[in-house]
């Protein structure tokens, strides 16, 4: 029961935010059943990926003790994505926006030539990112920057979601009570980037609670300047809205500038020439909570659609 709600994305956000304590009492049980124990003392703060890596996480922190109960597995989509790219692709550039606690970028090894960045807007999670790129093996390769993400420069408003790390956000403040108010400086990705990308290949994931249009925005010129690219979204209608996006317009953004995958019950289809309405007669739903893939310009013989199957 505990696992099978993990897989539900849609239904977990909707449980979380209306239902907190209730869903803490699950987390609570699985921690329980794991480790015969919720004494925090006895319970672990690393866990060890199926690639032999390790993250550290707060195992007093929600989201840190859903880690735990699913052995950093809880979103097995994009690591087995993430997985295959970085051995099929072999990116020059490697860009994680919303590391959180860093089960996308440090669950594989990457090749000796690329640049990592990870992008973080939340302060209380720099300590176990940091532990976690003090033991990878390429950890002189990686750069751990806590900035938010957008498409301009200027101090934003940022919630910190105490309850559930996950769901921190500038985009909207969840319903409950348990959220720090805080300020962070916003940036673009173009302008933290030293690299020069051109012909270049650059891999990259956004995960920002509804910024996602406005992340890439900011990094228009790297990708144009690219000479490849390949992404993994989330596409959240709700929060997307919630954060001014206008949905048409994004889907035009991303259609100018990639071939466009969506996730569909597990299966990728192509969604390269889809309007909103077609998203919607397709999830059967105004409310579309999904991953995408995007893919610029990729020369290499790279099947999408077997970099999207599971392992």
């Amino acid at each position: 029961m505990i696992k099978r709600a993990f897989v539900g994305k849609t239904f977990f956000l909707k449980m979380w935010e209306n239902y907190p304590r209730t869903w803490k009492f699950f987390i609570d049980l699985g921690v329980m059943l794991k480790y015969k124990t919720l004494n925090t003392s006895k319970i672990p703060n690393k866990i060890v990926l199926p690639s032999s890596n390790a993250i550290f996480i707060n195992s007093e922190e929600n989201r840190g003790r859903a880690l735990l109960i699913s052995n950093g597995m809880t979103q097995k989509r994009l690591t087995s994505f993430w997985t295959k790219a970085v051995n099929d692709y072999s990116p020059d550039l490697v860009i994680d926006v919303g590391v959180n606690y860093g089960e996308c970028i440090f669950s594989t090894n990457y090749p000796n030539h690329t640049k990592i960045y990870g992008i973080e807007a939340n302060r209380d999670l720099l300590t176990y990112i940091h532990q976690s790129r003090e033991v990878h093996p390429n950890k002189a390769q990686m750069k751990i920057l806590n900035v938010f993400a957008s498409d301009k420069e200027e101090e934003k408003t940022f919630y910190v979601d105490k309850h559930w790390s996950g769901t921190s956000s500038a985009a909207y403040r969840p319903a409950h009570e348990m959220i720090e108010q805080t300020k962070v400086s916003s940036v673009t990705i173009d302008s933290i980037i030293e690299e020069n990308v051109m012909n270049k290949n650059i891999l990259f994931k956004i995960d920002v609670e509804g910024y996602e249009a406005f992340v890439l925005r900011g990094m228009a010129e790297l990708i144009l300047k690219s000479g490849s690219a390949l992404g993994f979204i989330e596409f959240n209608s709700e929060y997307m809205v919630k954060s001014g996006v206008d949905l048409n317009d994004f889907l035009r953004l991303l259609q100018q500038n990639f071939s466009i995958y969506i996730y569909y019950k597990n299966e990728l289809v192509n969604g390269s020439q889809f309007s909103l309405s077609d998203l919607h007669k397709l999830f059967g739903s105004n409310y579309v909570h999904t991953d995408m893939i995007l893919v610029k310009n990729i020369k290499k013989q790279i099947d999408i659609f077997q970099l999207a199957s599971a392992s």
